[in-house]
């Protein structure tokens, strides 16, 4: 297959993916939901194409990703628009000039912007609006969330990866 096909196949199922993951999300269809820990997929998913495409593809998909949930919540912030976008920057400069991108250090990178994700959430959303969260959330919420979004990230490796070999 040319070049010009193969990235419009992998843009093209990618987008389809991003779709299918925020309707899935968003819709209350499907959580995922394992206890209190909910995860949100959408974060393996930017991180994945982050790691094995260019930068235009990156930076598209964590603008796209962004604005995408940040019109499904009812808080009137960018927060998630300027998350993804420099997340998957700094990923994809770690993951192509530091680390390799193997499957152990494109984990690392997940549970690292997971952790982020969710840590600056609750910095921004909480801590600074003087509501107060006990130790309970972060202990049943935060943390496993955490582990559990970044988990999600193996799936979505060996998809970019198999479509980036076709």
């Amino acid at each position: 297959m040319n070049n010009k096909k193969r990235r419009f196949v992998c843009a093209f199922v990618n987008i389809i993916l991003i779709f299918l993951v925020f309707i899935l999300r968003y819709s209350g269809l499907c959580t995922f939901k394992i206890g209190e820990a909910v995860p949100n997929l959408l974060i393996p998913l930017a991180l994945s194409i982050s790691v094995f495409y260019s930068n235009t593809a990156f930076l598209s998909a964590g603008l796209f990703i962004g604005i995408l949930m940040d019109s499904a919540v009812t808080e009137a912030s960018f927060f998630n628009s300027v998350y993804f976008v420099v997340g998957c920057s700094l990923c994809s400069v770690l993951a192509t000039r530091l680390l390799n991108r193997n499957l152990k250090a494109a984990m690392c990178l997940s549970l690292l912007m997971s952790f982020c994700y969710f840590f600056l959430r609750y910095l921004i959303f909480f801590a600074f609006k003087g509501v107060a969260v006990n130790y309970e959330y972060f202990v049943v919420y935060l943390i496993p969330s955490v582990v559990y979004t970044a988990v999600w990230f193996i799936p979505f490796y060996f998809l970019q990866k198999k479509l980036t070999e076709i």
